[in-house]
């Protein structure tokens, strides 16, 4: 959390004034629910909902001082509907960021400073780049439950991010938006033309 105070503190020096953060950093962790070790989930914790608490505390305060400014969360899908596959520890906190952000919403709201999420569903990284090259058929299994038969691209994420942090979104606060392919909107039992799950 130093580390983050140090970067406001910084920021104070250099710039004066903040107007958009955008929080997307942390490192989770992966395991069967069972077998987790309780300070593996605290670690998630820490790393993915405290460590994004406290740069929206950080950046917050700065702009209820000025009277505007907009925070953007960047979440998951996982945080709306579960994952599987060991993701427990990474879907409590992604979880708990959606619920932040619509809390620090309601608090900010009347006071200028406007707060939004951003869900994406799979997008290319080197992160998951090694997880497909080490378990290839993950690709396919990620592709099933979108029904745009792809995956994300990070650049793919800069215009929702620069909607929220413009004016244009002068009258949006709270808002959940996911960024997945149609991923939420298909039911676990659903399938869309050219899907990797055939046809009955």
């Amino acid at each position: 959390m130093e580390q983050i105070r140090n970067l406001y503190s910084t920021i104070d020096s250099e710039f004066g004034r903040i107007d958009v953060v955008g929080n997307v950093a942390g490192e989770g962790n992966m395991g069967r629910p069972e077998d987790l070790p309780l300070d593996k989930l605290q670690e998630s914790l820490q790393n993915l909902v405290v460590g994004r608490f406290a740069s929206c505390q950080e950046a917050g305060r700065r702009m209820l001082e000025q009277g505007r400014g907009s925070i953007i969360n960047f979440g998951s899908i996982g945080g709306w509907n579960s994952l599987g596959r060991g993701h427990t520890p990474y879907g409590m906190a992604m979880g708990a960021v959606i619920q932040m952000t619509r809390e620090l919403s309601t608090e900010w709201a009347s006071r200028g400073v406007r707060v939004n999420a951003i869900l994406p569903a799979q997008v290319w990284n080197d992160g998951l780049r090694k997880r497909v090259a080490k378990v290839p058929e993950l690709e396919e299994t990620f592709k099933g439950g979108i029904p745009m038969g792809r995956l994300g691209n990070p650049e793919e994420i800069k215009g929702p991010a620069i909607f929220l942090a413009s004016d244009a979104s002068s009258f949006v606060t709270g808002a959940i938006l996911p960024m997945d392919g149609g991923n939420l909107s298909l039911n676990a039992g659903g399938t869309y033309p050219g899907s990797p799950r055939a046809y009955a």
